[in-house]
């Protein structure tokens, strides 16, 4: 038995001393130095799986490093620190793409081996079929009609949503599946139209179980059979989708789905049972993480006494008084809720600075040089929200608290927008932004002139619920449990006339939406 220990003992040392050997051997002088190297691969993965965002937060303030490797078995991964070394990273993106990243997204919802060709084809040029599509889609979600379309059918589902609460006086709520119930039914409807599957409530329910299931179905190869509820829940999906578009529900659809159909099938003669479950694709973007989102800035708007009444009292300036039927009325047009309401858009921008937590991943498609370090072809590099997000250089001292002001021009410290990660930046700017800005600032602005909230639990204290089972693909964090509350509506005899006029006028919330020179 010693005999076999010392065997044993001895493989793990000489195993130990031929990896430490092979991690020194294999780093280039020009890379970004490596860390966590003492067992090899264990600290990188152990920190990853068990801290997820927060790990990142962790070595940057431990290693003090611009830019960092960590070595996994077969790949390395660069993680970016500096704000200095985004905007060349910016300028690599073809080379540093987002795009590669999504392709096996293609294999997880189950694409054709055509399909997957096509997202494959021309990656890395500006011609190809996954970087092209973005583009081609833009002019549908950028300021201008078709924006306004949407936001106003989105704020058309809110506005239902509040007059039928008004009606049931002080009720229970559990906001955290209420604000996914809210935001789903209304992006769903502005986005797929007359015929979205999102109605049904079944399909809701599938929608919600292959989104938490998804990354389960991406690792596991034999994922069908060991999960056999997240494969169903992603087929059915797929045949709602395709019974959408078999019935032509992308003539009656949103300019972004009508695009993004001309794109896919009309210019690139992608299948249609390959175009519905890129629909299904199309989910994570629009609904994956304006949802959470939509909770945390309810949560900090009303959990804060003083950021309620700072964002009620602006948005009363957006309230025209009235009568009708003898009763009174108030008229609200949210087409002004960006533009006219500073503290409500701060607001929001802090809870997306705050609360971010993804990792901003990207595939290097060539050795590129970046900042003066190498990063090499085939590896990952990575873009941590969080770490930019509570940055000092950037943010100032107080980075680490919650400022709803923070964006107002009242500050005399400017935010750094380059910083300002939530919606990612440079070519891979979320092309939804403006959408998900004015839907959340809405719900926001109805929920706060109508009513009042306040916790069930905890004697009615605002506590923050664990988010420790978050998915690590997740963009903010999702409560463990429900956030139970009771609504209440103000001045319950008032009638609610609400209104989107439209403006085709862009509000600047990143870097690139501002001018020349400006922070």
């Amino acid at each position: 038995m010693a005999g076999f220990l010392s065997v044993a003992f001895g493989v793990l040392v000489a195993t130990y001393i031929f990896l430490r050997v092979l991690l020194h051997l294999t780093q280039d002088s020009k890379e970004p130095p490596a860390i966590l190297t003492a067992i090899p691969f264990f600290g990188p993965i152990k920190g990853i799986v068990w801290e997820k965002s927060g790990f990142f937060v962790r070595l940057r303030d431990t290693y003090n490093l611009p830019i960092y490797t960590l070595r996994l078995p077969f790949m390395r991964i660069y993680v970016v620190n500096s704000t200095d070394l985004i905007p060349p990273l910016h300028k690599q993106w073809l080379n540093v793409s987002f795009a590669s990243i999504t392709v096996p997204v293609g294999n997880t919802i189950g694409f054709s081996e055509d399909g997957m060709k096509l997202l494959k084809h021309g990656i890395g040029t500006e011609k190809g079929f996954t970087e092209s599509w973005p583009r081609h889609v833009l002019p549908s979600i950028s300021p201008g009609p078709d924006l306004d379309a949407i936001n106003r059918k989105a704020i058309q589902v809110f506005a239902d949503e509040m007059a039928k609460l008004r009606t049931q006086g002080s009720q229970l709520v559990p906001l955290r599946s209420w604000s996914r119930k809210a935001m789903v039914a209304a992006t769903s409807e502005a986005i797929w139209g007359e015929q979205n599957p999102y109605r049904d409530p079944e399909i809701a329910e599938e929608w919600r179980i292959f989104e938490s299931g998804f990354l389960t179905l991406a690792l596991f190869p034999a994922a069908a059979k060991l999960f056999p509820r997240i494969h169903q829940a992603r087929e059915r999906l797929t045949k709602a989708m395709l019974g959408f578009v078999n019935r032509g529900g992308q003539k009656q659809a949103s300019g972004l789905v009508a695009k993004r159909y001309e794109h896919h099938v009309d210019i690139w003669k992608m299948k249609l049972e390959d175009f519905a479950r890129g629909e299904i694709g199309n989910s994570f973007a629009v609904l994956g993480n304006s949802t959470p989102c939509a909770f945390w800035v309810l949560w900090h708007i009303f959990s804060d006494d003083q950021v309620l009444a700072d964002v009620r009292n602006e948005l009363s300036g957006l309230v025209e008084e009235g009568a009708k039927d003898g009763a009174p009325m108030s008229i609200v047009d949210l087409s002004m809720v960006k533009s006219a309401c500073p503290i409500l858009l701060s607001t929001f921008m802090e809870t997306m600075r705050y609360r971010t937590v993804n990792s901003g991943p990207r595939h290097i498609l060539e050795d590129v040089e970046i900042g003066g370090y190498l990063v090499k072809k085939g590896n990952m590099l990575m873009l941590p929200g969080p770490v930019q997000h509570t940055s000092r250089e950037a943010w100032g001292d107080n980075a680490h608290l919650f400022d709803h002001l923070r964006f107002t021009s009242e500050r005399k410290i400017r935010p750094n927008r380059v910083a300002f990660r939530a919606f990612g930046g440079g070519h891979t700017l979320c092309p939804g932004q403006h959408f998900a800005t004015t839907e959340i600032m809405a719900l926001a602005a109805l929920l706060v002139l109508q009513f009042d909230m306040v916790p069930v639990e905890s004697s009615g204290k605002w506590v923050e619920p664990s988010c420790d089972n978050t998915p690590f693909q997740a963009g903010f964090p999702i409560p463990d449990t429900d956030f139970p509350v009771v609504l209440q509506p103000r001045d319950p005899q008032r009638k609610w006339r609400v209104m989107f006029s439209g403006s085709e006028n862009a509000v600047g919330v990143v870097a690139e939406d501002l001018p020349a020179g400006a922070n």
